[in-house]
């Protein structure tokens, strides 16, 4: 199968929900220090996340993180490194992650909208090029005060196009290059990709959930429906899967 692969082989994951089981980023867990239960997507949180967006502008994405944010710049208060780590141990990863990282004939790198420091400091993090993402700011001692600049679709095809720059390539050369992503905000990433020479391969759960699947397909059909997509499969990245043999450049079954 002709994957043009001209060039050394690159992979751009997205984190949550692609290379994780679930979408909800676990780097909230420190909420719990404003009497929240960050670990999973729940009620009292996406109240308050609609409350706040009641009185705050911006884009969905903006307020997400304006939200958090602002619980720590009110308040006055901060996190240190060990705090916002204490998520790791609320992550589930894919079938096959990690030793498919451990033998990856590619280059492999995160481009997130989540958490810089967060993803940087996983235990997983040593079997990735590179980790681009939302970077957090410090106080004058080092801990955690709030959150900077977000890591929005522009500044996702700006962290590819640097991929790009570290291995010798145009910025625009994305030949041999895949992203893989599970969500309609990784669709300007896989446009860009799949626009110029890559691929663009959309990644799901294999979950019997009907409200789930059905949201899943709207989001694939929508992605498939602009034209972007080449690559579809369920998660799963266990030596002989399609996709571990597709990401390792191998012929699919």
């Amino acid at each position: 199968m002709d994957y043009n692969t001209s060039g050394d082989p690159i992979n751009v994951f997205d984190f949550d929900g692609t290379v994780t089981t679930e979408t909800w980023p676990k780097f909230w867990v420190w909420v719990k220090k404003f009497g929240y239960l960050g670990e999973r997507r729940n009620d009292a949180l996406e109240s308050a996340l609609t409350m706040y967006r009641e009185s705050h502008d911006g884009s969905p994405l903006e307020t997400f993180f304006g939200f958090f944010n602002d619980l720590l710049v009110d308040r006055h208060e901060s996190i240190t490194l060990s705090e916002l780590m204490e998520g790791e141990k609320y992550i589930e990863y894919n079938p096959g992650v990690e030793s498919f990282l451990k033998n990856s004939v590619a280059k492999n790198y995160i481009v997130s909208g989540g958490l810089k420091e967060f993803l940087q400091n996983l235990k997983t993090a040593i079997y990735f090029d590179g980790i681009y993402g939302t970077p957090v700011r410090n106080n004058e001692i080092g801990e955690i005060c709030g959150i900077g600049e977000v890591m929005t679709d522009e500044k996702k095809i700006d962290a590819i196009k640097d991929i790009l720059k570290i291995n010798g390539r145009d910025e625009n050369d994305c030949r041999n290059v895949f992203y893989i992503g599970d969500g309609y905000s990784d669709g300007a990433s896989m446009r860009f990709i799949h626009e110029n020479g890559g691929k663009a391969v959309f990644v799901y759960q294999p979950n019997n959930d009907d409200a789930l699947r059905e949201y899943t397909n709207h989001i694939r059909e929508l992605l498939n429906a602009e034209g972007i997509l080449d690559y579809s499969f369920v998660a799963d990245y266990s030596a002989g899967s399609d996709l571990s043999n597709l990401l390792n450049r191998k012929t699919i079954q």
